[in-house]
């Protein structure tokens, strides 16, 4: 009988006590083999001669930015998925990390209860985001109206909860993850969508986007991606 594959997580973090609870918590998964550095030249070098599965970096390192590591992942392993656990939680770090090819990101708070979990979620194809993080992400998305007394939505009589709701669907989000995001159950979103629905007369996540940005469009506001 073949071993049962072994699944490799880098950490890449610099505080000592963070980086130990942190393998100690991948050390009580199954099949997961987890090695940790504390910088980027350590997690460079690394990557060079190890292939990960997923990489868990800090933002804030001693010699550079998690950013850098990445940039590296994506380079030498593309398959490979990266989660940032970081203290910022702010639009620039954030949006830097999605951008440079981060699948999620994580604040070092109560999210990381849960690391099996969000990991799991991360190989199911999901983004694991902390709460703050899915509001950056919506808050960035979504619609701006042309007037301060004119709700963004309001042309297709949404609510500003609908159009939080419109917003991550447009995003590919799926119900729990957008309930996760709004901190409400899966059936109250389910409740959204349908009215949502109703409001644009439409059967379907791409036509509510469609039909949306076709009103937005009629009145010259941008639309959502």
């Amino acid at each position: 009988m073949e071993p049962a594959p072994v699944e490799r997580i880098l950490v890449v973090e610099d505080d000592p006590a963070t980086l130990g609870w942190l393998l100690c918590e991948l050390a009580a998964l199954p099949g997961v083999r987890a090695s940790g550095c504390s910088s980027v030249a350590e997690a460079a070098s690394w990557l060079q001669s190890h292939t990960p599965q997923i990489v868990l970096t800090d933002l804030g390192l001693p010699d550079g930015s998690g950013i850098e590591v990445i940039g590296k992942v994506r380079r030498l392993h593309p398959q490979c998925e990266v989660l940032v656990i970081s203290i910022f939680g702010d639009d620039t770090h954030v949006i830097s990390a999605i951008e440079a090819g981060a699948s999620g990101y994580l604040l070092k708070d109560s999210s990381l209860q849960q690391l099996g979990e969000q990991l799991q979620h991360l190989r199911d194809g999901g983004s694991p985001l902390s709460p703050q993080i899915a509001r950056t992400l919506i808050r960035r998305q979504r619609p701006q109206p042309r007037h301060a007394d004119d709700p963004a939505g309001a042309a297709a009589g949404l609510t500003e909860r609908e159009l939080e709701v419109l917003t991550f669907i447009a995003k590919g989000f799926s119900y729990q993850e957008g309930a996760a995001m709004l901190g409400v159950s899966t059936n109250t979103v389910r409740t959204h969508v349908k009215r949502i629905y109703q409001k644009l007369a439409v059967n379907s996540r791409t036509e509510a986007v469609y039909e949306f940005n076709l009103r937005q469009n009629a009145l010259g506001l941008p639309p959502l991606r």
